[in-house]
């Protein structure tokens, strides 16, 4: 079936026209209400339209059956009205045609009925459209249907909303505004802005789950698809260093061991040769993380990341010695002086393996007589004060939601701690990059020359 839905007032030949050209089979009249309501032009008796009042009402006008209409009234000076009424006409008619001709009434009743015709995408917005001689309306036979391009309005409206949640760093809600949009349909102009849009948003949205080297694949595909600017071939390149870091973290280990036998496991052409020129950019990276999740005011989220941080910075520092806590060996314990060993002694396992935490990690660098864990006897005690927000939280061992303001003392006192560590090794202190000075993944479009 197809429908019609039009507001009513002023001029009413554009209305006549529209009605026998389109030759819809039901018709709803949006009219304006009060004591000039504009029902009279489609109901009323006598002539009763025109300027002079010289011609008879639009059905008798089209011959169009009273039987096949209905009326509704909304105030003519509100769209908010005018939206909401015509959305639930729309709404009543899915799986049919729906035109609606916004040409009559006022200004608010025109924008409020094809606001609400642009939520449907089985509705086609239109108006009587003709050329114009001087500013006065076009009228009569001059007058014409226009079908309005609902794909570019929607797309310049979607765009918007794209930008609005990557302004957000919600890179995966704004990868599905993007699928969304291609779904509706956007002109050649427009296909690389999503084409673009698209790869990247799906790489920063591995990245934010850090899935490193699936991001580093999709940025250098990006790459070669199109000319990358500066700012792309930077992130591309930090990813790369990223999977290549972690995949030497994880040398030795369970994870290590299960990624060399996975077919999925991304061939990443960054190897570390030599961990002490090597910057802990997994760490700078997870408080980037963690940063993000508050802006969301996910403090719970961030918590677990800054804590994961403050584990995984003793693990970078011990694994440029080949220490990999998750089983330390007696070429380690030796090195250690006898109060310490002991006291590591006793920690082992029933299968005698020896598996260490946080804690022990950053006392086990100090005992090996590094500048970071004499760093860490400075801060411990902060450090076992803030960590009990991730304790008692939902997220660990506890019922106890994270708040702001504990997030924030968390950040805080891990963000001086790192910061001051960098400072005191000698090695982390060459580095160009340190926490003060790495970015975080873009929150603008960036992806364009």
């Amino acid at each position: 079936m197809k429908v019609l839905i039009m507001t009513v007032g002023g001029d009413d030949t554009p209305l006549v026209l529209s009605i026998r050209e389109m030759q819809p089979d039901h018709i709803h009249f949006i009219c304006s209400s009060g004591h000039n309501s504009s029902k009279v032009m489609v109901l009323g008796e006598g002539m009763v339209c025109g300027r002079n009042k010289d011609r008879p009402n639009i059905l008798i006008q089209t011959g169009f059956p009273k039987d096949q209409t209905a009326i509704v009234e909304a105030d003519p000076d509100d769209p908010v009205e005018v939206y909401e009424l015509a959305k639930k006409l729309i709404a009543d008619y899915r799986g049919h045609q729906v035109y609606t001709d916004y040409t009559g009434g006022t200004k608010s009743m025109a924008s409020g009925l094809l606001m609400a015709a642009l939520e449907f995408d089985y509705c086609q917005p239109y108006l009587m459209k003709g050329p114009r001689a001087d500013l006065n309306k076009v009228t009569g036979d001059r007058s014409r249907v226009f079908m309005i391009d609902r794909e570019n309005i929607l797309f310049s409206r979607s765009k918007k909303t794209f930008e609005d949640v990557l302004s957000l760093q919600d890179y995966g809600g704004a990868r599905e505004i993007v699928r969304a949009i291609g779904r509706i349909g956007a002109d050649k102009k427009e296909e690389e802005f999503l084409d673009r849009a698209n790869i990247v948003m799906n790489a920063f949205d591995l990245w934010d789950r850090f899935e490193y080297g699936r991001a580093w694949e999709d940025l250098e595909y990006f790459s070669r698809s199109f000319v990358p600017n500066r700012q792309m071939i930077n992130l591309k390149d930090t990813a790369k260093r990223l999977a290549g870091i972690v995949n030497w973290l994880k040398q030795g280990t369970e994870d290590g061991h299960r990624d060399s036998k996975s077919a999925k496991s991304p061939n990443i052409p960054y190897v570390v040769k030599d961990p002490w020129k090597e910057a802990p950019l997994p760490v700078y990276d997870l408080i980037r993380n963690a940063e993000r999740r508050a802006r969301m005011e996910q403090y719970d989220d961030a918590v677990a990341r800054l804590y994961r941080a403050t584990e995984l910075y003793v693990q970078f520092a011990l694994c440029r010695h080949g220490i990999h806590t998750s089983g330390i060996t007696e070429e380690t314990l030796v090195l250690l002086p006898e109060e310490h060993r002991s006291r590591l002694e006793q920690k082992r396992d029933p299968r005698g393996k020896l598996v260490i935490g946080l804690f022990e990690s950053y006392e086990l660098l100090n005992g090996l007589d590094e500048p970071i864990g004499k760093v860490w006897e400075t801060y411990k005690a902060r450090i076992h004060d803030v960590i009990r927000y991730r304790n008692l939280s939902w997220l660990a061992h506890g019922f106890e939601p994270v708040s702001r303001e504990n997030y924030e003392r968390f950040h805080g006192v891990l963000v001086e701690f790192v910061e001051k560590c960098d400072e005191e090794d000698p090695h982390y202190s060459k580095n160009k990059i340190r926490l003060h000075t790495y970015p975080d993944l873009p929150n603008t479009v960036c992806f364009m020359d």
